[in-house]
């Protein structure tokens, strides 16, 4: 039945109108994200509210074309809506059609250009170095430890602290800057490396392109911009706990994010498909920012480190 209140909520949010039963299910998983529920079943909670968000575009581009072949004409909604809905429905329809076939470019683009790219025209502005023996060492330490392939490591001719993942020619990358080298000790700069480790662990290049093509499918539907921020700064938290695990505990990766955060310096945020390990955005929204707070990976972080030392105690 026609509900104008529903129909002006629902196009706000999700776009002009989902079947109750899929608006539900995104309601429900929206909220589960909000509990205190492991990382992966965030994860999965987010991807699923996307996933049946794109699949009624996609279902409904599809119908239309399908139509269309058929009959020569659109789909005929005259009869399911009143005028009102007929134009948001209309309007929905054209706007996916314009979102899917966007994302499946940005998809492509990714794939097949900008993850093709050396660091040199990934980053024109910017100046590498090879990296050290010792760091090289570490990175090869907590690589095997993670079980995956060691990915390269160069140094960043940059004096703030910094440190990015970023796939090129097929293989990962990391890079540190010359900052963080200088702004950190052994340990914290081994719990900076494990971060980026724990993104090539945990396959976030992967999910992150997934997330940004979904959000790019449903650019028209505002609740897409907050679920993707929401996935990114779950798969952060993540990584910082992965990357405690790799080194034994997250005390070196406490110390230098509470240094970060008591000289109130932020990294450089480095634009294109990397992944960073600081990046401060001013002037957004909390909702809408794709890293979580350094006080909020902090107090993550002592919690994990609380809960470790409760189970030792009780052995």
């Amino acid at each position: 039945m026609f509900n104008p209140p529903i129909i002006f909520a629902s196009w706000l949010l999700i776009g002009p109108p989902l079947p109750t039963f899929i608006a539900i299910a995104i309601l429900i998983l929206g909220m589960i994200t909000m509990l205190r529920f492991r990382f992966t079943q965030r994860t999965i909670a987010l991807l699923t509210a996307m996933g049946l968000m794109v699949m009624q575009s996609v279902v409904m581009v599809m119908i239309m074309h399908f139509r269309l072949l058929q009959t020569g004409q659109h789909l005929d909604i005259e009869r399911t809506a009143t005028w009102l809905g007929q134009q948001l429905l209309g309007l929905d329809f054209r706007l996916a059609e314009v979102g899917v076939v966007a994302a499946i470019c940005v998809g492509a683009y990714v794939e097949f250009v900008r993850s093709r790219l050396n660091l040199s025209k990934a980053f024109p502005d910017l100046s590498f170095y090879d990296q050290t023996d010792d760091l090289a060492m570490t990175v090869r330490k907590l690589a095997a430890t993670a079980n995956i392939e060691p990915p390269n490591l160069c140094l960043l001719d940059n004096g703030a602290p910094c440190a990015f993942t970023i796939r090129t020619r097929g293989k990962y990358t990391i890079a540190l800057s010359i900052g963080l080298l200088e702004s950190f000790d052994a340990e914290e700069v081994e719990a900076c490396l494990a971060h980026e480790i724990a993104h090539i662990k945990n396959r976030d290049f992967a999910l992150r392109t997934l997330v940004t093509m979904a959000r790019v499918a449903l650019f028209a539907k505002v609740l897409s911009y907050f679920i993707e921020a929401a996935f990114y700064r779950t798969r952060e938290l993540l990584a910082d706990r992965t990357a405690a695990v790799l080194i034994g505990g997250p005390g070196p990766l406490i110390s230098a994010l509470a240094k970060l955060r008591d000289a109130n310096i932020v990294g450089d945020g480095i634009s294109g498909n990397a992944i960073c390990l600081f990046n401060a955005e001013r002037g957004v929204i909390e909702l809408l920012s794709k890293h979580p707070s350094l006080t909020t990976r902090i107090r993550m972080l002592k919690e994990m480190k609380a809960v470790t030392r409760q189970n030792e105690l009780m052995r």
